[in-house]
């Protein structure tokens, strides 16, 4: 005869209910893990936006600062070339200018007075010439005078305001030409004034000498 074992209802209900809390614990780590991984997702997301505000605000803080170098340093770029543009005005305004040791050098007097000489000179009359010895001095006179002439207005460009545009040593050094060119002038008209004088002295000499012998020999 077999024997059937039946477990008692009481033991049947307590394993039922332990598959219950059993299953409830699975269920509830399941929701725990999903919770879990959905509010590390979410910080993640967070972090992120937060690091990409930090990089726009660091961007702009930098576009900022590049905006204020580029603003000043267009400005210090205006400041320096208003300033050279004022240097370089400066320089050739005073270009323009002959200074002092120019308009006062001794050259200056020297080429006036020889001017002056040298008109003077022509000025005295030649006697004892003929009318084509005379005209030739005339055409002498004339070349030479309109020659210091030219080394006259020279002068007085370089001695004017806003005539030239030159150093003072570039004007010194043009004074010397003038003064060399002058001086050949003054030199040459002192020659052959003189050698004419001479000329036309001998001349009258000779014309004297022969009025004196004529009259011994009248005499004797």
């Amino acid at each position: 005869m077999k024997m059937i074992f039946k477990a008692p209802k009481i033991y049947m209900a307590s394993i039922k209910l332990t598959a219950l809390l059993l299953l409830a614990a699975a269920s509830a780590q399941a929701q725990s893990f999903s919770f879990s991984d959905l509010f590390g997702q979410a910080n993640k997301q967070k972090q992120y936006y937060l690091q990409q505000i930090a990089a726009y605000n660091a961007f702009e803080s930098e576009l900022k600062m590049g905006y204020n170098v580029m603003k000043h340093g267009l400005n210090g770029i205006a400041e320096i070339n208003t300033a050279e543009l004022n240097a370089h005005n400066t320089y050739y305004t005073s270009l323009k200018q002959p200074g002092t040791v120019v308009k006062n050098n001794t050259q200056v007097q020297d080429i006036l007075t020889w001017q002056t000489d040298i008109e003077n000179s022509f000025s005295q009359p030649f006697r004892g010439l003929t009318e084509n010895e005379q005209n030739y001095i005339g055409v002498v006179k004339m070349n030479l005078l309109n020659a210091c002439s030219a080394d006259l207005t020279e002068l007085q460009n370089l001695l004017q305001y806003e005539t030239l545009q030159m150093t003072d040593d570039e004007r010194l050094k043009q004074l010397g030409k003038i003064h060399t060119a002058m001086q050949d002038k003054y030199q040459f008209s002192q020659s052959f004034c003189n050698s004419v004088h001479l000329l036309g002295a001998q001349r009258q000499q000779g014309i004297n000498d022969t009025q004196t012998l004529k009259s011994l020999y009248e005499t004797n």
